[in-house]
């Protein structure tokens, strides 16, 4: 069976045009999955939760993920936490939507936060400059 497929393959692209019209279609089968793809996957669609131990993502927020290495306090979905960078607080009561223990001490932390802010948690994260402090 595989060596008929193997053989059926050679003998359409036998040629160098054959060969161009086969990557073409290809690629346009490709691009047309991946249109599709998107679609789905449209800015209007509204992320809900799969697990019950998630929170939705509120409607004009952002979910930006953490990790940390260093202690942090018991967090759980739907707790609200402060955000501090470089001994400011940068944002307050800030929705925590998922807690997750990745592999022995790493702790990933998902937070909702507005669109305009997520750039600036998500870069401050990248360089572990940032502390979170549970809401009570």
């Amino acid at each position: 069976m595989r060596t008929k497929l193997i053989d059926q393959w050679h003998a359409l692209c036998r040629d160098a045009s054959r060969q161009r019209v086969v990557i073409i279609l290809l690629s346009v089968l490709s691009a047309l999955f991946y249109l599709v793809t998107a679609l789905s996957f449209s800015p209007d669609t509204r992320v809900t939760a799969v697990q019950d131990s998630r929170y939705e993502i509120p409607v004009g927020f952002r979910a930006v993920a953490m990790q940390s290495v260093g202690p942090l306090p018991q967090l759980r979905p739907g707790d609200y936490v402060d955000v501090i960078i470089d001994a400011a607080v940068v944002l307050d009561r800030v929705l925590v939507i998922d807690v997750s223990l990745q592999s022995g001490h790493t702790e990933t932390v998902v937070l909702a936060v507005q669109s305009n802010q997520a750039p600036q948690i998500a870069n401050a994260s990248a360089l572990g400059i940032v502390t979170l402090v549970l809401v009570g």
